[in-house]
């Protein structure tokens, strides 16, 4: 089982600006993407996670479950106090929560039980390359961000890592078939994928005042490419038979952070630069 804790802190993002890192536009822009549809992805999660207590007979992974869910419930208020910083400025961005809470809210009663866990375990197994390959680069993709979203985004990442292993654990016990998530490993991406372009298109719609360049290009241009390569053969592997989480390669920045958490450090707002603040608020 995994060690899991639950982490609360007083998250405060008013006046952030879009663009919260000026040397990195495009990768702003994609972690602003992020905030709007992991809100309503991890409130699905941890509805999930409620839903298959009832099914668990393992208390250790019924303990699991029940903090694997708090954590995620966490994440998405957090991201939530980021979303609503943004819409006071862009109003017409709640659209994006809306879509992506009706589409999530739509999956939670069509789909069953072993579909939201599936979706989790997929989901959930690809964020530990994806995470670390941002961990392991912090200094250029944060080090130059708002310090208060770039230490919220750590923290998130970070317990993203912990907690890596906590949807394939409740996955197999409740559902145990690899090949039903293989089958159905498709149609999850493409949901995924759609939430995240809608997202893109309502921000050009409805944020027209940030460069060119925070809507086009890579968002990882400036991390090596061998790193890359990396984060992206290891999502690959993420989905194979007999993958397990618990044994892949972890970003040593999380042992810093812990280690950092447990001395009593504020996290809030320990990377990064001092807040930026929007000029003043304009309608969409």
């Amino acid at each position: 089982m995994s060690n899991l804790e639950v982490r609360k802190f007083d998250w405060d993002f008013e006046g952030i600006p879009f663009i919260w890192n000026p040397e990195q536009p495009r990768f702003s822009t994609l972690m602003n993407q992020i905030t709007f549809v992991i809100i309503s992805f991890e409130r699905y999660i941890s509805k999930a996670m409620r839903q298959a207590e009832s099914r668990i007979t393992n208390e250790e992974v019924k303990r699991e479950a029940r903090l694997f869910g708090q954590q995620e419930g966490v994440h998405a208020s957090a991201h939530m106090k980021h979303a609503r910083a943004l819409i006071a400025r862009y109003p017409g961005l709640q659209t994006i929560l809306d879509e992506c809470n009706e589409s999530y809210d739509a999956q939670l009663e069509n789909e069953s039980l072993e579909y939201h866990l599936a979706y989790a375990a997929s989901m959930e197994a690809i964020f530990t390359p994806f995470f670390k390959m941002i961990l392991d680069h912090r200094e250029i993709l944060f080090a130059d961000g708002d310090e208060r979203l770039s230490s919220m985004l750590l923290w998130h990442f970070c317990e993203e890592i912990e907690h890596r292993s906590s949807a394939l654990i409740v996955y197999d016990e409740v559902v145990g078939s690899y090949w039903y998530r293989f089958r159905n490993a498709k149609p999850m991406r493409k949901h995924v994928r759609a939430l995240f372009d809608m997202s893109i298109e309502r921000f050009k719609e409805h944020v027209p005042d940030v460069p060119h360049e925070a809507y086009e290009g890579n968002p990882f241009a400036s991390v090596p490419r061998p790193a890359t390569l990396r984060s992206a053969f290891g999502i690959f592997a993420s989905q194979m038979p007999l993958h397990d989480p618990t044994h892949q390669p972890l970003p040593a920045y999380y042992d810093e952070w812990i280690g950092r958490w447990r001395g009593g450090e504020d996290v809030r707002k320990f990377y990064g630069q001092p807040a930026m603040h929007a000029a003043k608020p304009q309608e969409a």
